[in-house]
């Protein structure tokens, strides 16, 4: 069977656990070059390990995608490694949720540096390579809370509609190059996000996997197809957005 990603060239941020590892697992299986990025080595390389045992090309990268200088050197060493990025997946993301009035201003802080700052950085870093070539895709995950909103979760909710804004803009600036833009907004997926394990989670919720295969299906959308914008929610509650407490 021929694989979907045979010589692609995939650079995914927050790929060291969640759903950006699968992504990263999947990819691998289905023939691409990783760049992997995250900021803890141990986890990182564990990733790694196991797509290099599907046969790819991999770089690991540790990087604070919140810094501008580690986010240019990434990128320089991605294109190096790989010799150009056909897809860029902007993955990272932190969260927490709970009431506006004692949310720290420095989790709203926090919030905006790694799902805002750093989805512009990682893309202000690779697009000028894609320009060049005339051809990419940039796939960024929002959540279901860039599009929806939900009590005690407006921080995040901010961030979240922050990135589905930023690529519905970045798509339409740069179809004219060549370059593809979509945004994949998940429901509640089983992954170590907020904090809790995800045995601790709605067992409803989507699994990781099955998130990643919907960017597989994203990037490797047949023809002339472009897939702007995927949101993918549990089937059993499909139009459940939780009500944070």
């Amino acid at each position: 069977m021929a694989k979907r990603l045979k010589e692609k060239k995939v650079l995914i941020t927050g790929a060291s656990s969640g759903i950006g590892r699968e992504i990263a697992l999947l990819f691998a299986k289905e023939g691409a070059d990783l760049c992997l990025v995250a900021r803890r080595y141990k986890a990182l390389a564990e990733v790694a390990a196991k797509c290099r045992g599907f046969g790819a090309h991999v770089l690991e990268s540790i990087a604070d995608i919140t810094d501008q200088t580690q986010v240019q050197r990434m990128a320089r060493e991605g294109i190096a490694a790989l010799e150009r990025i056909d897809i860029l997946i902007n993955n990272a993301g932190y969260g927490k949720y709970g009431p506006f009035l004692s949310m720290p201003i420095e989790e709203w802080d926090r919030m905006w540096m790694v799902n805002v700052r750093g989805t512009v950085l990682v893309t202000q870093a690779v697009v000028p390579f894609m320009v060049s070539a005339q051809n990419g895709h940039i796939v960024n995950i929002s959540s279901i809370h860039g599009i929806q909103t939900s009590g005690n979760a407006s921080a995040y909710c901010a961030t979240k509609f922050a990135v589905t804004g930023f690529s519905e803009a970045l798509s339409k600036e740069l179809w004219k190059d060549g370059i593809r833009v979509s945004t994949i907004c998940p429901g509640g997926v089983l992954t170590p996000f907020m904090g809790s394990a995800p045995e601790e989670k709605n067992r409803e919720f989507l699994e990781p996997e099955e998130v990643a295969e919907v960017v597989a299906g994203v990037v490797t959308a047949p023809g002339k197809a472009l897939v702007t914008q995927v949101v993918v929610v549990p089937k059993t509650r499909p139009f459940m957005v939780q009500e944070i407490k």
